[in-house]
């Protein structure tokens, strides 16, 4: 049997005529707008550490938020379930918030929204994978990178779902539902050798099948990646410290361009005026050849959906062409209070936050070489072959990347693995460095989180391979 049924239609829990009442109220003290958004999320998770299951749970999560807004005022409350009482108090709380004195007319009729889903599932993972299987994937993890190499002497494994149903309705007639169904495996391997001793990561997810962990990223293919990688870094030289050419890896890589330009892009930092990309429409803000795109569409990515938690269909948004900024990422409030579109951009941890501007899958788009050469061409530089966290001030474009594993390029080839290296620059210099674009896009929607506000959200980053003519690689001193 499933682990989870499929989620409940909402529309049975939170009629129609209920969310009618629920917008009259919350405009009732003169809020020219109003939404209800309601949820019901089912969380499990399972996690291998020390030879044994350490953790396994299973959660839910359900409610309702009511969002007022009157100008840049925004009232939000909401209530845990779908008790009516419950839910018209909510209304009123956000309605107090949001008061501009001015009558309001009565919520337009409802009108459901034709937005075609960007991919389908007919077996969601968190839908098939019952507890039987869960602890038999962690296991099998566990035991192929324990036997990788004998060096290996510490594994962590995790394994987590959601299944989530929302509806969207808002005062001006809009009703739009989604379904959306997350995975993610996670395995870490440590390596020890003497005093030596290095870890390594594999993760793999998004919005897949269940066939996706049986044939294509196997809990066995996964372990093997990640106890690799940490035997290989017990050999690794320290990074040899400077500015000189650096070759960024394609898919995971994307998330400086995440970083770099995708929070200083979105529309609240525009509209206030604290990003320094809000007086750059228009300029040269990357090298010739660079097209920057949040999207979505992207099948299978965890950053992707039919509607976003505004009811706006997701799109493609060019925000970078040819090296010139063009465009930005809005939500509803913040594209009201410019004159502009929403995006598709507004997006909330759950119906207890009010939605923000947030990315969903940014990534830059193929170019024209192919990847070995532009390593090829390289004298003297560093690959980046995994990134891991990083970190950017919207202000200033100031940026700092951990490089989880890397390798020396030496006239043109890749002699020895590197570790411990970090990229540092500002976003606004090191984008125009960019002198060469591999065809090898790739995508990564398996694992990534975004944090905002203290709301975190699943994205996707990506890129083909990128060749920088200089970064900064912090290291040994040359």
């Amino acid at each position: 049997m499933p682990a989870n049924p499929a989620p409940p239609d909402l529309t049975r829990l939170v009629p129609r005529e209920l969310v009618a009442e629920l917008l009259g109220i919350a405009r009732s003290s003169g809020a020219s707008f109003a939404d209800v958004y309601a949820e019901h999320t089912v969380f499990t998770a399972f996690s291998f550490d020390e030879g044994r299951i350490k953790a396994a749970s299973y959660s839910v999560l359900n409610g309702v938020g009511i969002r007022a807004l009157a100008g840049e005022k925004t009232g939000y409350a909401y209530a845990d379930g779908f008790a009516a009482n419950d839910l018209r108090e909510a209304a009123r709380v956000a309605a107090r918030v949001a008061r501009d004195g001015v009558a309001r007319a009565a919520p337009q009729a409802f009108r459901v929204s034709e937005a075609p889903a960007p991919f389908t599932l007919a077996h969601p993972a968190p839908i098939e994978l019952d507890e039987t299987r869960c602890a038999d994937m962690v296991r099998r993890a566990d035991a192929s990178a324990r036997s990788h190499d004998a060096r290996i002497k510490e594994v962590s494994v995790s394994l987590a779902t959601s299944a989530k149903s929302f509806v969207i309705a808002d005062s001006d007639g809009q009703w739009a539902e989604d379904r959306t169904y997350l995975s993610r495996l996670v395995v870490s391997a440590l390596a020890l050798d003497g005093d030596e001793r290095q870890e390594g990561f594999a993760a793999a997810g998004g919005q897949v099948e269940l066939e996706y962990y049986l044939r294509d990223r196997t809990p066995e293919a996964l372990a093997t990646e990640a106890a690799a990688s940490a035997v290989l870094l017990l050999s690794a030289r320290e990074p040899e410290g400077g500015s000189y050419p650096v070759v960024v890896c394609n898919g995971w890589g994307g998330v400086m361009v995440h970083e770099c330009f995708g929070h200083s892009m979105e529309g609240d930092t525009i509209r206030k005026g604290s990003s320094i990309r809000a007086v750059q429409k228009g300029q040269q803000v990357a090298a010739k050849g660079v097209t920057i795109v949040d999207s979505g569409l992207i099948a299978n990515s965890r950053g992707s959906f039919r509607i976003d938690d505004e009811g706006t269909p997701a799109q493609r948004t060019v925000l970078v062409e040819d090296g010139v900024l063009v465009g930005y990422m809005w939500d509803k409030l913040n594209a009201a209070l410019t004159g502009n579109t929403p995006t598709g951009n507004g997006r909330r941890a759950s119906y207890r936050d009010y939605p923000l501007c947030r990315m969903t899958n940014t990534y830059i788009e193929p170019g024209p070489h192919d990847p070995q050469a532009l390593i090829a061409s390289v004298e003297r530089g560093l690959y980046c072959k995994k990134l891991g966290g990083g970190s950017v001030s919207p202000a200033d474009g100031n940026f700092s990347f951990q490089v989880t594993e890397a390798w020396q390029i030496e006239k043109g080839k890749l002699t020895h693995p590197v570790r411990n290296a970090t990229l540092a620059g500002n976003g606004n210099d090191a984008m125009l460095k960019i002198d060469g674009v591999g065809n090898d896009l790739a995508i990564d929607g398996t694992t990534g989180s975004c944090g905002k506000d203290g709301q975190w959200k699943p994205v996707g980053v990506g890129q083909p391979t990128v060749r920088f003519t200089g970064i900064t690689v912090g290291g040994t001193a040359l």
